[in-house]
Protein backbone atom coordinates (compact mmCIF):
# COMPACT_ATOMS: atom_id res chain seq x y z
CA UNK A 1 0.00 0.00 0.00
CA UNK A 2 2.90 2.47 -0.45
CA UNK A 3 1.32 5.52 -2.18
CA UNK A 4 2.66 7.66 -5.05
CA UNK A 5 4.57 10.35 -4.41
CA UNK A 6 2.28 13.64 -3.65
CA UNK A 7 2.81 17.18 -4.57
CA UNK A 8 0.69 18.37 -1.39
CA UNK A 9 1.89 20.17 1.05
CA UNK A 10 0.94 18.00 3.81
CA UNK A 11 2.43 14.62 2.00
CA UNK A 12 5.63 16.89 1.66
CA UNK A 13 6.06 17.69 5.36
CA UNK A 14 5.02 13.72 6.33
CA UNK A 15 7.52 11.86 4.65
CA UNK A 16 10.60 13.71 6.43
CA UNK A 17 11.42 14.33 9.82
CA UNK A 18 9.31 16.52 10.42
CA UNK A 19 6.54 14.15 11.03
CA UNK A 20 7.71 12.61 13.60
CA UNK A 21 8.68 16.11 15.49
CA UNK A 22 5.22 16.93 15.03
CA UNK A 23 3.72 13.78 16.53
CA UNK A 24 5.75 13.77 19.58
CA UNK A 25 4.55 17.30 20.21
CA UNK A 26 1.16 16.03 19.79
CA UNK A 27 1.57 13.20 22.48
CA UNK A 28 3.41 15.93 25.04
CA UNK A 29 0.98 18.18 24.70
CA UNK A 30 -1.77 15.76 25.45
CA UNK A 31 0.46 13.74 28.25
CA UNK A 32 1.06 17.46 30.29
CA UNK A 33 -2.37 18.37 30.67
CA UNK A 34 -2.48 18.08 34.79
CA UNK A 35 0.66 16.51 34.82
CA UNK A 36 1.65 19.17 37.82
CA UNK A 37 -1.59 20.28 38.85
CA UNK A 38 -3.31 16.78 39.15
CA UNK A 39 -3.06 15.15 43.03
CA UNK A 40 -2.10 12.07 42.96
CA UNK A 41 -4.94 9.50 42.41
CA UNK A 42 -6.05 6.59 44.40
CA UNK A 43 -5.66 3.84 44.61
CA UNK A 44 -3.04 2.53 41.58
CA UNK A 45 -1.30 5.68 40.91
CA UNK A 46 -0.58 6.41 44.65
CA UNK A 47 0.32 2.47 45.14
CA UNK A 48 2.88 2.48 42.21
CA UNK A 49 4.39 5.94 43.49
CA UNK A 50 4.31 5.37 47.09
CA UNK A 51 6.10 1.80 46.25
CA UNK A 52 9.13 3.93 44.19
CA UNK A 53 9.33 6.06 47.42
CA UNK A 54 9.78 3.73 49.45
CA UNK A 55 12.88 2.12 47.17
CA UNK A 56 14.09 5.52 46.92
CA UNK A 57 14.47 6.35 50.43
CA UNK A 58 15.38 3.02 51.57
CA UNK A 59 18.36 2.22 49.02
CA UNK A 60 16.44 -0.93 47.50
CA UNK A 61 15.90 -1.20 44.44
CA UNK A 62 14.59 -4.87 43.75
CA UNK A 63 11.79 -5.49 46.63
CA UNK A 64 8.94 -3.80 45.84
CA UNK A 65 6.79 -2.93 48.89
CA UNK A 66 3.68 -0.48 50.19
CA UNK A 67 4.68 0.56 53.75
CA UNK A 68 5.13 -2.84 55.46
CA UNK A 69 3.46 -5.21 52.86
CA UNK A 70 5.59 -6.53 49.96
CA UNK A 71 3.96 -6.72 46.24
CA UNK A 72 7.09 -8.61 44.48
CA UNK A 73 4.74 -10.46 42.49
CA UNK A 74 4.18 -7.23 40.40
CA UNK A 75 7.19 -6.14 37.73
CA UNK A 76 9.20 -3.85 38.86
CA UNK A 77 10.34 -2.15 35.30
CA UNK A 78 7.91 1.21 36.19
CA UNK A 79 9.27 1.65 39.66
CA UNK A 80 12.96 1.72 38.45
CA UNK A 81 11.94 4.21 35.51
CA UNK A 82 9.85 6.15 38.03
CA UNK A 83 13.06 6.30 40.40
CA UNK A 84 15.49 6.94 38.01
CA UNK A 85 13.36 10.41 37.37
CA UNK A 86 12.91 11.71 41.17
CA UNK A 87 16.05 10.61 41.39
CA UNK A 88 17.34 13.34 38.44
CA UNK A 89 14.60 15.78 39.23
CA UNK A 90 14.98 15.44 43.07
CA UNK A 91 17.22 19.26 43.26
CA UNK A 92 14.72 20.59 41.30
CA UNK A 93 11.84 19.82 43.61
CA UNK A 94 13.00 19.67 46.87
CA UNK A 95 11.49 16.34 48.28
CA UNK A 96 10.05 12.54 46.86
CA UNK A 97 6.60 13.27 47.70
CA UNK A 98 5.85 15.74 44.57
CA UNK A 99 3.88 13.52 41.78
CA UNK A 100 4.99 14.66 38.68
CA UNK A 101 8.78 13.31 38.31
CA UNK A 102 7.11 9.43 39.15
CA UNK A 103 4.46 10.33 35.91
CA UNK A 104 7.20 11.27 33.67
CA UNK A 105 8.29 7.99 32.57
CA UNK A 106 4.04 7.54 31.45
CA UNK A 107 4.51 10.66 29.21
CA UNK A 108 7.52 9.32 27.63
CA UNK A 109 5.63 6.22 27.13
CA UNK A 110 2.82 8.18 24.89
CA UNK A 111 5.18 10.01 23.14
CA UNK A 112 7.38 6.41 22.85
CA UNK A 113 3.37 5.08 21.68
CA UNK A 114 2.99 7.37 18.83
CA UNK A 115 6.53 7.82 17.64
CA UNK A 116 6.47 3.83 17.03
CA UNK A 117 2.64 3.97 15.88
CA UNK A 118 3.93 6.38 13.17
CA UNK A 119 7.36 3.88 12.14
CA UNK A 120 5.35 1.23 11.78
CA UNK A 121 2.65 2.74 10.52
CA UNK A 122 4.83 4.53 7.66
CA UNK A 123 5.75 0.86 6.00
CA UNK A 124 2.25 -0.50 6.53
CA UNK A 125 0.02 1.95 5.28
CA UNK A 126 1.75 5.07 3.62
CA UNK A 127 3.81 8.01 5.56
CA UNK A 128 0.66 10.57 5.50
CA UNK A 129 -2.14 7.69 6.66
CA UNK A 130 0.16 7.13 9.57
CA UNK A 131 0.96 10.17 10.49
CA UNK A 132 -2.78 11.06 10.53
CA UNK A 133 -3.48 7.59 12.83
CA UNK A 134 -0.32 8.19 15.23
CA UNK A 135 -1.66 11.95 15.76
CA UNK A 136 -5.01 10.92 16.41
CA UNK A 137 -3.98 8.14 19.35
CA UNK A 138 -1.50 10.77 20.47
CA UNK A 139 -4.65 13.24 21.37
CA UNK A 140 -7.20 10.55 22.36
CA UNK A 141 -8.26 11.00 25.58
CA UNK A 142 -7.58 7.75 27.28
CA UNK A 143 -3.90 7.75 26.14
CA UNK A 144 -3.45 11.41 27.48
CA UNK A 145 -5.05 10.02 30.95
CA UNK A 146 -3.45 7.11 31.37
CA UNK A 147 0.04 8.84 30.05
CA UNK A 148 -0.52 11.87 32.65
CA UNK A 149 -0.65 8.87 35.66
CA UNK A 150 2.40 7.08 37.27
CA UNK A 151 1.26 3.78 36.43
CA UNK A 152 2.34 1.06 34.05
CA UNK A 153 -0.38 1.30 31.21
CA UNK A 154 0.98 4.36 29.12
CA UNK A 155 4.87 2.86 29.15
CA UNK A 156 3.33 -0.71 28.56
CA UNK A 157 1.45 0.80 25.25
CA UNK A 158 4.69 2.20 24.30
CA UNK A 159 6.89 -0.38 24.51
CA UNK A 160 4.00 -2.85 23.15
CA UNK A 161 3.66 -0.52 20.02
CA UNK A 162 7.30 -0.90 19.02
CA UNK A 163 7.66 -4.17 19.48
CA UNK A 164 4.62 -4.47 17.49
CA UNK A 165 6.34 -1.87 14.89
CA UNK A 166 9.55 -3.57 14.92
CA UNK A 167 7.20 -6.96 13.38
CA UNK A 168 5.56 -4.87 11.12
CA UNK A 169 8.99 -3.60 9.39
CA UNK A 170 10.14 -7.09 9.15
CA UNK A 171 7.29 -8.07 7.31
CA UNK A 172 7.49 -6.01 4.57
CA UNK A 173 11.32 -5.14 4.68
CA UNK A 174 12.48 -5.03 1.12
CA UNK A 175 15.89 -6.76 0.03
CA UNK A 176 18.58 -5.57 1.90
CA UNK A 177 16.72 -3.70 4.66
CA UNK A 178 17.89 -4.80 8.49
CA UNK A 179 16.07 -7.45 9.13
CA UNK A 180 18.11 -8.53 12.09
CA UNK A 181 17.69 -5.39 13.48
CA UNK A 182 14.35 -5.52 13.56
CA UNK A 183 14.25 -8.49 15.33
CA UNK A 184 16.50 -7.37 17.83
CA UNK A 185 13.97 -4.05 18.23
CA UNK A 186 11.42 -6.33 18.95
CA UNK A 187 13.21 -8.53 21.25
CA UNK A 188 13.93 -5.57 23.65
CA UNK A 189 10.83 -4.52 23.34
CA UNK A 190 9.43 -7.92 24.45
CA UNK A 191 11.97 -8.05 27.60
CA UNK A 192 11.60 -4.28 28.80
CA UNK A 193 7.36 -5.29 28.30
CA UNK A 194 8.05 -7.83 30.79
CA UNK A 195 9.49 -5.99 33.18
CA UNK A 196 6.29 -3.14 33.18
CA UNK A 197 4.05 -5.40 33.23
CA UNK A 198 4.63 -9.91 32.97
CA UNK A 199 2.84 -10.98 29.90
CA UNK A 200 0.90 -8.14 28.20
CA UNK A 201 4.01 -7.28 25.73
CA UNK A 202 4.61 -11.14 24.63
CA UNK A 203 0.08 -11.98 25.32
CA UNK A 204 -0.56 -9.05 22.33
CA UNK A 205 2.45 -10.15 19.75
CA UNK A 206 2.11 -13.35 19.98
CA UNK A 207 -1.33 -13.40 19.21
CA UNK A 208 -0.72 -10.90 16.03
CA UNK A 209 1.66 -13.53 14.96
CA UNK A 210 -0.39 -16.36 15.61
CA UNK A 211 -3.07 -14.70 13.95
CA UNK A 212 -1.77 -13.72 10.58
CA UNK A 213 0.34 -17.13 10.39
CA UNK A 214 -3.53 -18.41 10.76
CA UNK A 215 -4.70 -16.26 8.19
CA UNK A 216 -2.04 -15.98 5.47
CA UNK A 217 -0.87 -19.36 5.65
CA UNK A 218 2.98 -18.70 5.86
CA UNK A 219 5.51 -17.63 8.43
CA UNK A 220 8.94 -17.40 6.21
CA UNK A 221 9.20 -13.50 7.24
CA UNK A 222 9.40 -14.93 10.97
CA UNK A 223 12.46 -16.22 10.68
CA UNK A 224 14.78 -13.86 11.21
CA UNK A 225 13.06 -13.79 15.36
CA UNK A 226 14.62 -16.97 15.86
CA UNK A 227 17.68 -15.77 15.59
CA UNK A 228 19.45 -16.27 18.62
CA UNK A 229 20.69 -13.02 19.58
CA UNK A 230 17.32 -11.98 19.79
CA UNK A 231 16.01 -14.01 22.50
CA UNK A 232 18.76 -14.03 24.35
CA UNK A 233 18.90 -10.51 24.68
CA UNK A 234 15.31 -10.38 26.26
CA UNK A 235 16.20 -12.95 28.68
CA UNK A 236 19.41 -10.29 29.52
CA UNK A 237 16.82 -7.71 30.00
CA UNK A 238 14.43 -9.44 32.32
CA UNK A 239 16.90 -12.60 33.75
CA UNK A 240 18.94 -10.08 36.15
CA UNK A 241 16.06 -9.16 38.19
CA UNK A 242 14.71 -12.43 38.39
CA UNK A 243 17.08 -13.89 40.38
CA UNK A 244 17.55 -11.28 42.20
CA UNK A 245 13.86 -11.24 43.43
CA UNK A 246 14.07 -14.81 44.22
CA UNK A 247 17.25 -14.11 46.28
CA UNK A 248 15.84 -11.55 48.37
CA UNK A 249 12.67 -12.92 49.12
CA UNK A 250 14.38 -15.96 49.57
CA UNK A 251 12.05 -18.69 46.94
CA UNK A 252 9.42 -16.48 48.44
CA UNK A 253 8.63 -14.61 44.87
CA UNK A 254 8.56 -17.37 42.45
CA UNK A 255 6.08 -19.77 45.57
CA UNK A 256 3.81 -17.03 45.42
CA UNK A 257 3.18 -17.06 41.60
CA UNK A 258 2.79 -20.10 41.51
CA UNK A 259 0.23 -20.31 44.29
CA UNK A 260 -1.93 -17.90 42.43
CA UNK A 261 -3.18 -16.81 39.43
CA UNK A 262 -0.09 -16.39 37.19
CA UNK A 263 -1.56 -14.19 34.62
CA UNK A 264 -3.14 -11.80 35.93
CA UNK A 265 -0.63 -11.38 38.85
CA UNK A 266 2.18 -11.06 36.49
CA UNK A 267 0.04 -8.73 34.49
CA UNK A 268 -0.47 -6.51 37.85
CA UNK A 269 -4.47 -6.83 37.48
CA UNK A 270 -6.91 -7.56 40.05
CA UNK A 271 -9.74 -9.32 38.99
CA UNK A 272 -11.80 -8.30 41.28
CA UNK A 273 -12.75 -5.88 38.78
CA UNK A 274 -15.29 -8.13 36.72
CA UNK A 275 -17.27 -6.97 33.55
CA UNK A 276 -19.37 -8.64 30.84
CA UNK A 277 -18.54 -9.37 27.23
CA UNK A 278 -18.46 -6.14 25.13
CA UNK A 279 -17.06 -3.40 27.87
CA UNK A 280 -14.60 -2.34 26.49
CA UNK A 281 -16.00 -1.90 22.88
CA UNK A 282 -19.17 -0.21 24.64
CA UNK A 283 -16.75 2.49 26.27
CA UNK A 284 -14.45 2.32 22.93
CA UNK A 285 -15.77 5.33 21.02
CA UNK A 286 -15.59 8.05 24.09
CA UNK A 287 -12.11 5.96 24.94
CA UNK A 288 -10.51 6.59 22.00
CA UNK A 289 -11.88 9.96 20.52
CA UNK A 290 -11.27 11.80 18.47
CA UNK A 291 -10.59 8.64 16.22
CA UNK A 292 -14.28 7.79 17.11
CA UNK A 293 -14.52 10.05 13.62
CA UNK A 294 -13.35 7.95 11.30
CA UNK A 295 -14.58 4.14 12.52
CA UNK A 296 -16.54 3.96 9.69
CA UNK A 297 -14.19 4.70 7.35
CA UNK A 298 -11.96 1.95 9.15
CA UNK A 299 -14.27 -0.23 9.11
CA UNK A 300 -14.92 0.10 5.40
CA UNK A 301 -11.09 -0.80 4.42
CA UNK A 302 -10.95 -3.40 6.93
CA UNK A 303 -13.93 -4.97 5.37
CA UNK A 304 -11.83 -4.67 1.99
CA UNK A 305 -9.23 -6.51 3.64
CA UNK A 306 -11.43 -9.28 5.21
CA UNK A 307 -12.75 -10.38 1.73
CA UNK A 308 -9.13 -9.91 0.01
CA UNK A 309 -7.61 -13.13 -0.99
CA UNK A 310 -5.06 -14.50 1.90
CA UNK A 311 -2.63 -13.66 -0.88
CA UNK A 312 -3.12 -10.34 -1.81
CA UNK A 313 -0.26 -8.14 -1.28
CA UNK A 314 -2.01 -4.99 -1.19
CA UNK A 315 -4.28 -6.02 1.49
CA UNK A 316 -1.00 -7.63 3.41
CA UNK A 317 -0.38 -4.29 5.84
CA UNK A 318 -4.32 -3.97 6.39
CA UNK A 319 -4.36 -7.55 7.54
CA UNK A 320 -1.53 -6.91 9.91
CA UNK A 321 -3.38 -4.33 11.66
CA UNK A 322 -6.37 -6.61 12.57
CA UNK A 323 -4.35 -8.81 13.55
CA UNK A 324 -2.87 -6.65 16.13
CA UNK A 325 -5.92 -5.05 16.91
CA UNK A 326 -8.84 -8.17 16.70
CA UNK A 327 -7.53 -10.64 18.27
CA UNK A 328 -5.86 -9.25 21.34
CA UNK A 329 -9.22 -6.92 21.80
CA UNK A 330 -11.06 -10.20 21.86
CA UNK A 331 -8.87 -11.20 24.80
CA UNK A 332 -9.61 -8.48 26.75
CA UNK A 333 -13.13 -8.42 26.11
CA UNK A 334 -13.35 -12.37 27.51
CA UNK A 335 -11.06 -12.10 30.79
CA UNK A 336 -12.62 -11.88 33.29
CA UNK A 337 -11.18 -8.99 35.44
CA UNK A 338 -11.55 -5.64 33.18
CA UNK A 339 -10.96 -2.13 33.19
CA UNK A 340 -11.08 0.37 31.02
CA UNK A 341 -7.53 0.71 30.16
CA UNK A 342 -6.62 -3.05 29.77
CA UNK A 343 -7.72 -2.63 26.08
CA UNK A 344 -5.41 0.09 25.66
CA UNK A 345 -2.25 -1.70 23.47
CA UNK A 346 -4.44 -2.40 20.86
CA UNK A 347 -5.30 1.17 20.25
CA UNK A 348 -2.54 2.52 18.04
CA UNK A 349 -3.21 -0.12 15.68
CA UNK A 350 -6.99 0.98 15.79
CA UNK A 351 -5.83 4.69 15.63
CA UNK A 352 -3.83 3.49 12.29
CA UNK A 353 -6.69 1.89 11.22
CA UNK A 354 -8.78 4.73 11.61
CA UNK A 355 -5.91 6.79 9.86
CA UNK A 356 -5.97 4.40 6.79
CA UNK A 357 -9.77 5.52 6.66
CA UNK A 358 -9.57 8.74 6.34
CA UNK A 359 -6.59 8.84 4.00
CA UNK A 360 -8.67 6.20 1.72
CA UNK A 361 -12.58 8.06 2.24
CA UNK A 362 -11.08 11.43 0.27
CA UNK A 363 -12.52 11.76 -2.67
CA UNK A 364 -14.62 8.15 -2.53
CA UNK A 365 -18.33 8.07 -3.20
CA UNK A 366 -19.09 6.95 0.61
CA UNK A 367 -22.55 7.64 1.19
CA UNK A 368 -23.25 6.55 4.25
CA UNK A 369 -19.35 7.02 6.06
CA UNK A 370 -19.73 10.51 6.80
CA UNK A 371 -23.36 10.42 8.22
CA UNK A 372 -22.21 7.38 10.74
CA UNK A 373 -18.88 9.49 11.47
CA UNK A 374 -20.61 12.16 12.51
CA UNK A 375 -23.13 11.10 14.79
CA UNK A 376 -20.73 8.74 16.53
CA UNK A 377 -18.18 12.08 16.62
CA UNK A 378 -21.30 13.97 18.17
CA UNK A 379 -22.67 11.51 20.72
CA UNK A 380 -19.06 10.45 21.98
CA UNK A 381 -18.23 14.37 22.07
CA UNK A 382 -21.68 15.30 24.15
CA UNK A 383 -20.75 12.63 26.60
CA UNK A 384 -17.34 14.24 27.18
CA UNK A 385 -19.01 17.55 27.38
CA UNK A 386 -21.35 16.05 29.71
CA UNK A 387 -18.27 14.76 32.02
CA UNK A 388 -16.73 17.94 31.91
CA UNK A 389 -19.92 19.70 33.25
CA UNK A 390 -20.37 16.78 35.55
CA UNK A 391 -17.03 17.69 36.96
CA UNK A 392 -17.29 21.22 37.55
CA UNK A 393 -19.61 20.71 40.15
CA UNK A 394 -17.16 19.51 42.72
CA UNK A 395 -15.19 22.76 42.95
CA UNK A 396 -15.76 24.38 46.39
CA UNK A 397 -19.06 26.36 46.63
CA UNK A 398 -23.24 26.22 47.18
CA UNK A 399 -25.31 24.59 44.72
CA UNK A 400 -26.05 27.70 43.07
CA UNK A 401 -22.30 28.29 42.12
CA UNK A 402 -22.19 24.55 40.75
CA UNK A 403 -25.09 25.07 38.62
CA UNK A 404 -23.30 27.96 36.55
CA UNK A 405 -19.88 26.24 36.23
CA UNK A 406 -21.64 23.45 34.98
CA UNK A 407 -23.33 25.61 32.70
CA UNK A 408 -20.64 27.60 31.60
CA UNK A 409 -18.38 24.13 31.68
CA UNK A 410 -21.13 22.75 29.25
CA UNK A 411 -21.52 25.26 27.25
CA UNK A 412 -17.76 25.90 26.19
CA UNK A 413 -17.59 22.22 25.52
CA UNK A 414 -20.55 22.37 23.38
CA UNK A 415 -19.05 25.18 21.54
CA UNK A 416 -15.91 23.27 21.02
CA UNK A 417 -17.97 20.61 19.87
CA UNK A 418 -20.12 22.43 17.53
CA UNK A 419 -17.03 23.90 15.64
CA UNK A 420 -15.51 21.02 15.42
CA UNK A 421 -18.58 19.35 13.71
CA UNK A 422 -19.03 22.09 11.45
CA UNK A 423 -14.97 21.85 10.28
CA UNK A 424 -15.51 17.92 9.62
CA UNK A 425 -18.27 18.57 7.41
CA UNK A 426 -16.74 21.70 5.46
CA UNK A 427 -13.63 20.21 5.08
CA UNK A 428 -12.79 17.54 2.69
CA UNK A 429 -9.12 16.96 2.60
CA UNK A 430 -7.84 14.16 5.37
CA UNK A 431 -5.23 16.35 6.71
CA UNK A 432 -7.59 19.03 7.39
CA UNK A 433 -10.01 16.59 9.08
CA UNK A 434 -7.49 15.02 11.32
CA UNK A 435 -6.09 18.96 12.58
CA UNK A 436 -9.89 20.02 13.41
CA UNK A 437 -10.36 16.23 15.60
CA UNK A 438 -6.74 16.78 17.16
CA UNK A 439 -7.99 20.28 18.29
CA UNK A 440 -11.10 19.46 19.86
CA UNK A 441 -9.94 16.65 21.83
CA UNK A 442 -6.75 18.55 23.24
CA UNK A 443 -9.11 21.43 24.16
CA UNK A 444 -11.48 18.57 26.24
CA UNK A 445 -8.26 17.42 27.30
CA UNK A 446 -6.85 20.91 28.65
CA UNK A 447 -10.16 21.58 30.24
CA UNK A 448 -10.92 18.45 32.05
CA UNK A 449 -7.09 17.37 33.40
CA UNK A 450 -5.86 20.92 33.85
CA UNK A 451 -8.55 23.01 34.88
CA UNK A 452 -11.63 21.32 36.05
CA UNK A 453 -10.44 18.37 37.78
CA UNK A 454 -7.23 19.89 39.48
CA UNK A 455 -9.39 22.21 41.09
CA UNK A 456 -12.06 20.26 42.09
CA UNK A 457 -11.02 19.93 45.43
CA UNK A 458 -13.70 17.71 47.23
CA UNK A 459 -12.38 15.07 44.77
CA UNK A 460 -9.51 14.85 46.68
CA UNK A 461 -9.54 13.84 50.44
CA UNK A 462 -5.98 13.24 50.98
CA UNK A 463 -5.13 16.86 49.52
CA UNK A 464 -7.87 18.16 51.85
CA UNK A 465 -6.22 16.11 54.92
CA UNK A 466 -2.97 17.41 54.14
CA UNK A 467 -4.01 20.89 54.23
CA UNK A 468 -5.47 21.37 57.29
CA UNK A 469 -2.73 19.11 58.98
CA UNK A 470 -0.02 21.83 57.77
CA UNK A 471 -2.14 25.00 58.82
CA UNK A 472 -2.36 23.28 62.38
CA UNK A 473 0.99 22.17 62.26
CA UNK A 474 0.56 18.56 62.64
CA UNK A 475 2.34 16.85 59.57
CA UNK A 476 3.82 13.63 61.48
CA UNK A 477 7.56 13.93 62.27
CA UNK A 478 10.21 11.45 63.72
CA UNK A 479 8.55 12.73 67.31
CA UNK A 480 4.82 12.69 66.20
CA UNK A 481 3.16 10.10 64.66
CA UNK A 482 -0.38 10.09 62.60
CA UNK A 483 -2.98 8.08 63.09
CA UNK A 484 -5.41 6.87 60.81
CA UNK A 485 -8.87 5.37 61.63
CA UNK A 486 -11.11 4.46 58.84
CA UNK A 487 -9.51 5.71 55.87
CA UNK A 488 -6.91 3.61 54.04
CA UNK A 489 -6.22 5.56 50.86
CA UNK A 490 -2.37 5.46 49.87
CA UNK A 491 -1.97 8.95 48.21
CA UNK A 492 -2.30 9.79 51.93
CA UNK A 493 0.75 7.83 53.08
CA UNK A 494 2.72 9.29 49.59
CA UNK A 495 1.79 12.73 50.52
CA UNK A 496 2.98 12.72 54.48
CA UNK A 497 5.11 10.04 55.64
CA UNK A 498 5.49 6.31 54.78
CA UNK A 499 5.79 5.78 58.32
CA UNK A 500 2.08 6.98 59.31
CA UNK A 501 0.07 4.06 60.80
CA UNK A 502 -3.33 3.05 59.16
CA UNK A 503 -4.77 1.49 61.95
CA UNK A 504 -7.63 0.29 63.49
CA UNK A 505 -9.76 1.62 66.27
CA UNK A 506 -8.34 -0.43 69.20
CA UNK A 507 -4.84 -0.62 68.20
CA UNK A 508 -4.80 3.29 67.98
CA UNK A 509 -6.37 3.63 71.35
CA UNK A 510 -3.63 1.38 73.06
CA UNK A 511 -0.61 2.96 71.07
CA UNK A 512 -1.30 6.42 70.56
CA UNK A 513 0.41 8.93 72.61
CA UNK A 514 -0.75 12.08 73.79
CA UNK A 515 0.23 15.16 71.62
CA UNK A 516 -0.06 12.68 68.39
CA UNK A 517 -2.01 13.58 65.41
CA UNK A 518 -4.99 11.52 64.38
CA UNK A 519 -7.66 11.42 61.29
CA UNK A 520 -10.75 9.81 61.72
CA UNK A 521 -13.43 8.58 59.04
CA UNK A 522 -16.63 9.34 60.30
CA UNK A 523 -18.17 5.59 60.30
CA UNK A 524 -14.78 5.07 62.51
CA UNK A 525 -15.57 8.19 64.81
CA UNK A 526 -17.34 6.75 67.87
CA UNK A 527 -15.55 3.33 67.76
CA UNK A 528 -12.11 5.71 67.80
CA UNK A 529 -12.93 7.86 70.90
CA UNK A 530 -14.26 4.65 72.84
CA UNK A 531 -10.81 3.17 72.48
CA UNK A 532 -9.27 6.65 73.37
CA UNK A 533 -11.26 7.30 76.27
CA UNK A 534 -10.51 3.59 77.25
CA UNK A 535 -7.25 4.46 77.57
CA UNK A 536 -7.64 7.86 79.06
CA UNK A 537 -6.90 9.98 76.30
CA UNK A 538 -9.21 12.03 73.94
CA UNK A 539 -9.75 13.58 70.29
CA UNK A 540 -8.47 17.20 70.07
CA UNK A 541 -10.28 18.57 66.66
CA UNK A 542 -8.09 21.14 65.19
CA UNK A 543 -10.79 22.34 62.36
CA UNK A 544 -14.31 21.27 61.40
CA UNK A 545 -14.69 18.15 59.62
CA UNK A 546 -13.71 17.71 55.73
CA UNK A 547 -16.06 16.62 53.49
CA UNK A 548 -15.21 15.12 50.43
CA UNK A 549 -15.64 12.12 48.02
CA UNK A 550 -12.93 8.76 47.87
CA UNK A 551 -13.03 8.36 44.27
CA UNK A 552 -11.93 4.80 44.59
CA UNK A 553 -14.70 3.53 47.13
CA UNK A 554 -17.15 5.67 45.07
CA UNK A 555 -18.67 7.44 48.05
CA UNK A 556 -18.54 10.30 50.36
CA UNK A 557 -16.57 10.33 53.52
CA UNK A 558 -16.31 12.83 56.64
CA UNK A 559 -12.84 13.17 58.42
CA UNK A 560 -11.90 14.66 61.69
CA UNK A 561 -8.91 16.13 62.07
CA UNK A 562 -7.13 16.67 65.28
CA UNK A 563 -4.90 15.51 67.63
CA UNK A 564 -4.67 12.93 70.77
CA UNK A 565 -4.50 14.56 73.99
CA UNK A 566 -5.05 12.85 77.84
CA UNK A 567 -8.30 13.42 79.66
CA UNK A 568 -9.09 15.52 82.14
CA UNK A 569 -8.38 12.99 84.98
CA UNK A 570 -5.15 11.63 83.69
CA UNK A 571 -3.83 14.95 83.21
CA UNK A 572 -4.43 15.84 86.56
CA UNK A 573 -2.69 13.01 87.47
CA UNK A 574 0.40 13.80 85.86
CA UNK A 575 3.26 15.13 87.39
CA UNK A 576 4.07 18.59 85.58
CA UNK A 577 7.51 18.99 83.81
CA UNK A 578 10.07 20.69 85.53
Amino acid sequence: MTPTVSPALFDQFARGWRAYVLVGLIALLSASFGLTRMPPMDIDESRFTQATRQMVETGDYVRIRLQDAERNRKPIGIHWLQAASVNALEPATGRINTIWPYRLPSVLGLVLASLAALWGGSVLIGRRAAAIGASLYAAGILAGIEAMTAKTDSVLVGLTTLALAALARLRFAEDGAPKRTYALVFWAAIGAGILIKGPVTPLVAGLTLAALWFWEKRADWMKPLAWWPGPLLALAITLPWLIAIGVVTEGRFYTSLLSNELGPKLAGEDSSHGGPPGYHLLFLSVLIFPATYAFAAAARVSWGAVRALRNDAQKAPLRFLLAWAIPSFVFFELMPAKLMHYALPTYPAIALLCGAGLVAWYGRPWRTTQPIGLVLFAVSGALIVAILAFAATFMPGQFDTDVRRAVSAGVIGALTLAAAFAGLVLLRRPAAKAAVLIACSLVFSFSLRERLMPESRSLWASNEITAVLTRARLLPTEERALWVAGYTQPSLIFLTRTSIHLSEPEEIGTRAQPGDSIVIEGRALQPTLDALAANDLRFEPAEPPVRAHALSRGERVVLSIGTVEASGAAAAGRTPPT
